[in-house]
């Protein structure tokens, strides 16, 4: 218990993190670089105005402790550059939960803004400016008027795009709100800009979701969903849609909940029944067990026996529950991979995890339940439930509030229907 209680203390500050910028040693090289904290991602910023680290959080809302081990879009160099600025004065701003690293020189003033709650960096400067492109991944570039992205080209573009895996891993895209003229030649890319041009790059995950919520799925041959991801913008339509009319993703999340229950419920009845039904046949299967100890033929046919007897089919839970289980992954990638920005009741934000681990403890406790109702008085089962939910509660503090949110709710709702089979089960004869 003590080592429980000592990493859960670890885990409280990464869980109370705000935007701000502190310093930081981020390439071993002896001198510190300025590097801006988000929930989602890290940048290093160094001295020459250049970001020499871009860095992706495996959990969202937690400290990076060592920037040598955590993911990075870095290619062994700068990710992003300005070409000929060498700047005089640096200032870091925090306003409203968004960062600005300023930097002057002659030139004039390069301005980074980090959106709060996105893994957009938006590049902007008051003077003509190139900047050079270096992350990691394969590149390809869409100009203007193409339908399908490029492994180089130089002209107007739609964007430039860098992604380490196809559909997975990370990605980085350069990209604006009209065409910018820019070039992609080998790894590396390089925009021009204009005063009062803006660039906008993302750095983050090579999924779905985040280049929804980010607006990056209208552009053309960066990421096309499979069925399942089609799947996926079906739900996200739905709990948006149910934002619009409630104003909270807290109801929301709710509606999304009660939608997919509904439409899972005969799969769910068919697997509850036969693991309540299985559980009820325990103390029998027990009884034959014992009798035909040295005899594995009559205990089987005895057991065989047992469940025709009693209308059992020991394989009905299996399918229900091989078809549900992509759709509740799918539904849990869509929560755990959205940007809400709004919290509820005690909860900052649904988008990290609860900071006072209630619906943590109320998912273990929701759990444990739903054990105990399927388990009809079975020990073994309820002891092993028992150990998986203290095993498994470390991951559930790193969950976003509205992923658990979610498997709370539903769990409410699987309680239910368990207690409405329960109820219509009738007691097994001796």
């Amino acid at each position: 218990m003590r080592r429980l209680l000592a990493l859960t203390l670890l885990l409280l500050p990464a869980l109370a993190l705000e935007a701000t910028f502190k310093e930081a040693d981020v390439n071993g090289d002896g001198t510190p670089e300025k590097v801006a904290i988000t929930n989602l991602m890290d940048l290093a910023f160094d001295a020459q105005g250049q970001v020499v680290g871009w860095y992706v959080k495996t959990y969202k809302g937690t400290q990076i402790g060592d920037y040598t081990r955590a993911p990075n879009l870095a290619a062994g160099g700068p990710v992003l550059s300005p070409l000929g600025f060498r700047p005089e004065k640096a200032e870091f701003l925090v306003e409203d939960g968004r960062l600005l690293a300023r930097f002057q020189g002659p030139e004039g003033t390069l301005t980074y803004r980090i959106a709060k709650g996105r893994y957009t960096l938006e590049v902007a400067a008051d003077f003509p400016l190139a900047l050079k492109l270096a992350p990691q991944g394969t590149p390809k570039v869409l100009l203007e008027g193409q339908k399908e992205p490029l492994p180089s080209g130089e002209g107007q573009v739609r964007y430039l795009a860098w992604q380490t895996r196809p559909k997975a891993g990370y990605a980085l895209v350069a990209f604006a709100e009209k065409p910018f003229r820019a070039k992609l030649l080998g790894k590396e890319g390089e925009v021009f800009l204009s005063p009062g041009e803006a660039l906008k790059v993302y750095g983050g995950q090579n999924e779905l979701v985040r280049f929804h919520v980010e607006g990056l799925l209208s552009l053309p041959g960066l990421f096309a969903p499979n069925l399942w991801g089609q799947l996926s913008l079906g739900l996200l339509w739905l709990m948006e849609t149910a934002f619009r009319y409630t104003g909270s993703w807290g109801l929301a999340i709710l509606f999304l909940t009660l939608v997919v229950r509904l439409l899972l419920w005969p799969l769910m009845h068919q697997q509850f029944k036969s693991m309540a039904e299985m559980q009820r046949l325990q103390p029998l299967i027990q009884k034959i067990n014992e009798k035909y100890k040295d005899d594995p033929n009559k205990r089987a046919e005895a057991t065989m026996k047992l469940y025709q007897e009693h209308k059992v089919n020991p394989a009905a839970g299996c399918l229900p529950l091989f078809i549900q289980m992509p759709i509740l992954f799918i539904l849990w990638k869509v929560i755990a991979n959205y940007e809400f920005g709004q919290g509820l009741l005690w909860i900052p934000d649904l988008a990290l995890p609860d900071p006072f681990y209630v619906l943590p403890a109320l998912y273990v406790a929701t759990t444990f339940l739903s054990t105990w109702h399927s388990a009809h008085g079975n020990k073994d089962l309820i002891r092993q439930s028992l150990f998986m939910n203290l095993v498994f509660v470390f991951l559930v503090l790193q969950f976003p509030s509205g992923v658990t949110l979610y498997w709370v709710l539903s769990n409410l709702i699987g309680l239910l229907q368990q207690w409405l089979i329960n109820k219509s089960l009738k007691p097994v004869a001796a």
